[in-house]
């Protein structure tokens, strides 16, 4: 069977977690604040493991980055080199800027030819 290593706990990641349980995949997901996710555990992410950003990119064969565009870059670092090295990463996330819409538009903090990744 193979393992889903899913790199942040915001409600994407909790979502495609959910979903690799449901297709028979073993998932952990890594956070920076396990106790957030006790209820949903329990609940919708019944099945899964919890665990660090590193622990949960050590134990996936096949891992997902699901973080904040701006949090990228520490979530990997907090994963660690050597845990990520050789594995299909799935990347869900968006450049979507800290700065709120202008004339109801979106900021990126990336241009349209930039990938997070």
């Amino acid at each position: 069977m193979s393992k889903v290593g899913v790199i942040g706990s915001g409600i994407v990641g909790r979502v495609l977690a959910a979903g690799f349980v449901k297709h028979g995949y073993e998932v952990m997901v890594g956070t920076r604040n396990p106790e957030k996710l006790n209820d949903w555990q329990t609940k919708d992410g019944a099945g899964t493991q919890i665990g660090s950003f590193s622990e949960a990119a050590a134990f996936g064969n096949l891992l997902v980055l699901a973080v904040k565009g701006t949090a990228a870059i520490a979530a990997l670092s907090q994963a660690g080199s050597g845990n990520l090295s050789g594995k299909a990463i799935i990347d869900a996330t968006n450049p979507i800027a800290d700065a709120p819409p202008a004339n109801g538009v979106i900021n990126f903090f990336t241009d349209k030819n930039e990938s997070l990744l």
